[in-house]
């Protein structure tokens, strides 16, 4: 294909996914100008149009490319297959509880993966994303956790390899140097190609861009690009921090409560404040709701000094993690190294609070025994404008006993709640669960029935309202009537 040709389909392609993107189109005008992206896709083979065409089958063939997807990784021989309903995932996943990864998809969303972190423990689960996001993400948990075997690995184990066995001493001739075509045809299987395969998807408007400059002749290279595996073990996942090793003679373990946790370095961000992440090997699935992080300047005597926990957001105010700070002298360096470590997440601090050891050492390994801790026994010592606290999922009913026309809710819209009998049931709020219905806590505010608040005063309240009603609004009026 000739610069010209070239020139003419990066204008067509301009044309068609500006359209499929950002146009009002019929649904036979989509499925015709979907048509016209296969049909250059296949004029071409460069792999910048192979790697779109994935992209595009993630759309519109999902379990065919999460199938393409899983040949390519490593670790295909322990992938659990292609879901759509999380109770099938679990199901697939939880038959052989040793270990295993599985994706669950949902147009609206995207992808997630589900990985088992270590025997019999509960699956961690990646954000949302695309294929290439997840990808990245089991790497870092492999770094973690070394919890997947590859498939040259596992087909050993099993028997499934049969290689002849020869003896160094009676052919010293035949021994394999890294030049021989055997090592080099193992090799293979860990290049880096591997890492930029045919599942790299970007956006398809960087694809345009890419074709464009091949037309003026300019070099590219691999999108999203992970970093290399090491040569000297081509198995290995490649390191995601940048901070300096743990020192041999630096000490490599604390212990918390009866549990022994592991020092990691962290980002270069954080690397110069003597700040370490904490691992619990035998709670993997505890990295998913809280960062756990020690000041190593006095770890011997970390537990005299206070202990701090904090609620980490998103840029869209989503609740991600909880956050403990051991070992920091004072709230001033908290508040500094609280900041400084959730930056290159891209995280916010919502508000931290001071706890004591004994009330958090029995509630950090239990998502909703951290959040009772953390809004009953910790004092508040800093937060950030308009804040309210976040309450996990799990902890309240999701159905409206009272139905009303709420007003529009974006992600720092609150949930506004009834506790009544150890029941947690929602007032307001249908609107921001529609928003996703799979972040682990939502902000809110808590009414309790024992306060005074029943359902027909709540049902009097909303009557003398305008519709729509706004959760402020509604909470305000009801405060007001209580103390009334």
């Amino acid at each position: 294909m000739n610069a010209l040709e070239k020139a003419l389909l990066v204008k067509e392609l301009h044309h068609l996914l500006n359209d499929l993107e950002h146009g009002s189109l019929s649904f036979f005008e989509i499925a015709k100008s979907k048509s016209r992206l296969i049909e250059i896709f296949r004029l071409c083979d460069e792999p910048i149009f192979k790697k779109q065409l994935l992209k595009f089958k993630s759309q519109t063939q999902p379990e065919q490319a999460a199938t393409d997807f899983a040949n390519q990784t490593l670790f295909k021989l322990s992938y659990r297959g292609f879901f759509q309903q999380d109770h099938d995932l679990q199901q697939a996943l939880y038959q052989n509880a040793e270990s295993g990864w599985a994706i669950l998809y949902r147009p609206a969303q995207g992808w997630q993966m589900w990985l088992i972190p270590a025997s019999n423990r509960s699956a961690l689960t990646s954000a949302w994303g695309n294929l290439d996001d997840i990808y990245r993400w089991m790497l870092e948990q492999q770094q973690r956790y070394s919890c997947l075997k590859t498939d040259d690995k596992l087909k050993q184990k099993l028997g499934m390899l049969e290689q002849p066995i020869t003896l160094a001493s009676a052919k010293p001739e035949t021994n394999l140097s890294p030049d021989t075509p055997a090592i080099q045809q193992q090799n293979q299987v860990y290049n880096s190609s591997l890492l930029e395969p045919k599942v790299d998807i970007i956006p398809a408007s960087d694809h345009v861009n890419r074709i464009a400059s091949e037309v003026q002749q300019t070099n590219t290279q691999g999108i999203n690009e992970l970093p290399p595996i090491s040569e000297d073990n081509p198995q290995a996942i490649p390191a995601i921090t940048n901070q300096k090793s743990i020192s041999k003679d630096f000490p490599q373990t604390v212990e918390l409560a009866s549990y022994i946790a592991r020092l990691q370095p962290l980002h270069e961000k954080i690397a110069a404040e003597a700040v370490y992440g904490l691992e619990v090997p035998s709670l993997p699935e505890i990295s998913q709701y809280v960062d756990l992080l020690i000041h190593a300047s006095d770890l011997e005597n970390w537990q005299e000094r206070p202990i701090y926990l904090a609620e980490q957001i998103d840029s869209q105010n989503c609740f991600r993690k909880y956050l403990v700070l051991f070992g920091v002298e004072n709230q001033i360096q908290t508040v500094h190294v609280m900041h400084r470590f959730t930056e290159p997440y891209q995280h916010r601090i919502a508000a931290i609070k001071e706890i004591s050891w004994e009330d958090l050492a029995e509630t950090f390994t239990g998502f909703e025994a951290l959040f009772y801790s953390y809004t009953q026994k910790a004092a508040l010592i800093w937060k950030n404008e308009n804040y309210l606290p976040f309450i996990p999922a799990q902890l309240f009913q999701t159905q409206k006993f009272i139905q009303f026309e709420e007003s529009p809710a974006d992600f720092k819209t609150p949930l506004l709640l009834l506790k009544e009998r150890q029941k947690i049931r929602v007032i307001h709020g249908q609107n921001r669960l529609n928003l996703s219905r799979t972040e682990s806590a939502y902000p809110y505010f808590l009414l309790e029935r024992h306060h005074g608040v029943s359902w027909q005063l709540i049902q009097n309240i909303i009557n003398q309202m305008k519709s729509p009603i706004d959760c402020y609004q509604l909470y305000e009026a009801i405060q007001k009537h209580i103390s009334d």
